[in-house]
């Protein structure tokens, strides 16, 4: 059993390790890349307004032309949702007479993680 062990071994020191490991880092410089098989998957984009939360009973009472308040300001930049995942901010804006959206610059927050 070792025999066939310290073959093994014999062999892996055949193999040039550094060369491996330098192309498995060219692989990783370029992240882009890699995400070619994953080009053509369908993603749902949506814009969130705004949102709240309403009882069964609150909402089987709501009748034409009742007001719904927000849980936003109106001028707030609005959710871009991919799949449902908060992915960005950005704003509405009009594209040849149809809605479109202006990705807004992210904001750093608390839970950004950063480099030391």
């Amino acid at each position: 059993m070792t025999d066939n062990l310290d073959a093994a071994l014999a062999e892996l020191d055949a193999l040039d390790i550094d060369e491996f490991a330098e192309h498995e880092a060219a692989k990783t410089k370029n992240p882009a890349a890699d995400m070619t098989f994953f080009r053509d998957v369908p993603l749902t984009i949506t814009l969130e307004v705004a949102s709240t939360e309403l009882t069964l009973g609150e909402l089987s009472k709501v009748r034409d032309g009742d007001v719904l308040p927000l849980d936003k300001a109106a001028g707030e930049p609005l959710d871009v949702m991919v799949n449902g995942v908060a992915f960005a901010k950005a704003e509405v804006v009009m594209v040849d007479g149809h809605y479109g959206i202006r990705f807004l610059p992210q904001q750093p927050s608390d839970e950004t993680v950063t480099d030391a």
